[in-house]
């Protein structure tokens, strides 16, 4: 199975609009939803965000998918970075 170069840029593209679209609505998410469900809405509507973008860059259910991956990935390095930073 061979990586489609469009899927890369398409999940790539999708991780970083994501990154700063949650950043942006965090704080809206934030005060509509319950403490404890917060981590998990913001979560979820980056995951939505990503496969948004992944769509409207490959209107294909792979680019929907791609978004998704792309999505959960800066989610995975925005927590990375941040525990790094807390570390030190």
């Amino acid at each position: 199975m061979e990586l489609d170069p469009e899927l890369i840029k398409t999940g790539t593209l999708s991780a970083i609009a994501t990154y700063g679209l949650t950043d942006a609505a965090k704080p809206v998410i934030k005060k509509w939803i319950d403490l404890a469900w917060e981590k998990t809405a913001v979560r979820l509507a980056a995951l939505m965000a990503g496969a948004g973008w992944g769509y409207a860059l490959t209107p294909r259910m792979d680019g929907l998918v791609a978004g998704v991956c792309g999505a959960a990935l800066s989610a995975v390095i925005v927590a990375a970075i941040k525990s790094k930073i807390r570390t030190k």
